[in-house]
């Protein structure tokens, strides 16, 4: 008999996706354990984590260690947050890391340099394969030179994480087998349909994505402004639609973190925690629904691990 596969996709989102480890948690507590985990961006970093065999207390203990190091200091995300006040001098310093941003973006290719991120990886996962993994796991890019996703599921895990996490313009893109590769959450924010593709009975999809909420006029004064809210929209209406075939939905209230918010990780990791208690007697009783209306299917059905291509 095929065994019921329960497949959880942990989205994109930056600092939010620190939220993924409070979900894990609460999620192991009570006896729910996926046979497949796939991921974007952060989802990329924290199921690698997850599937590697690290703990959530692990996880947690990296994270704190992480940020008083040189590492999290050349990643600049302490710079890229606007003072609280909103006075004229903020207003001014706004303006002027606005131009600085355009100026680099017109004379290098990402805002922070590689070698960073390189060891920012290096921190978190140790130099292992897709194969030393104790979970299956897969993780989403984008190659913006063929305009088509990118899924990895073989080779090694650096490579595959630092192409799922690469913030276009804010990371450099990874070259890789001819294609330029940038972060996931541009075609697959939450990875719902790998999930789907390997084969999994029962999809848990994780969204920490801050949403998109009303904007006045006043607050798209510059072609950036237009640009940039154009764009979330696009993002927004995309994962509306894919979140359509998740058999579970989990979102986290990480909305009014900003993606570089590393330091209010313990803030990500309780919202994590709490949503999932909230929602774990709805969670036991769809997946048990589920257990049951493919029984039949499963019992007569050839149970292979699926390779996507």
């Amino acid at each position: 008999m095929k065994k019921f596969k329960i497949g959880l996709a942990l989205g994109g989102g930056g600092a939010r996706g620190l939220a993924h480890i409070g979900v894990l948690k609460v999620l192991e507590k009570n006896g729910i354990v996926p046979d497949f985990v796939a991921g974007t961006s952060m989802g990329a970093i924290i199921g690698a984590m997850y599937c590697y065999g690290l703990s959530t207390d692990e996880m947690e203990k990296k994270v704190t260690r992480f940020i008083p190091t040189d590492i999290y200091k050349e990643l600049k995300f302490d710079k890229m947050a606007s003072p609280e006040s909103k006075n004229i001098f903020s207003e001014i310093f706004g303006k002027i890391k606005e131009k600085a941003f355009f100026y680099l973006s017109g004379v290098k290719e990402a805002f922070l340099e590689k070698k960073s991120i390189d060891k920012m990886i290096e921190f978190f996962l140790p130099d292992i394969d897709f194969r030393d993994l104790k979970i299956p796991f897969a993780c989403v890019a984008v190659d913006i030179s063929q305009g088509k996703e990118v899924i990895f599921q073989k080779g090694p895990i650096w490579e595959a994480v630092s192409s799922s996490i690469s913030i276009p313009g804010i990371m450099p893109p990874v070259k890789y087998e001819g294609g330029v590769l940038v972060d996931g959450g541009a075609v697959q924010l939450v990875p719902v349909k790998v999930l789907k593709d390997y084969g999994c009975d029962f999809s848990i999809g994780v969204d920490v994505s801050a949403g998109l909420f009303a904007v006045s006029g006043d607050e798209l004064k510059s072609a950036f402004d237009i640009a940039h809210r154009t764009s979330e929209i696009a993002v927004s209406v995309l994962r509306q639609i894919q979140i359509r075939d998740v058999d579970f939905l989990i979102k986290p209230e990480v909305q009014n973190i900003k993606w570089f918010e590393i330091k209010k990780f313990r803030e990500c990791v309780l919202a994590g925690e709490n949503e999932v208690m909230k929602k774990i007697p709805q969670l036991k009783n769809k997946i048990t629904a589920k257990k049951i209306k493919t029984f039949f299917s499963r019992m007569f059905a050839i149970d292979k691990i699926k390779k996507i291509s």
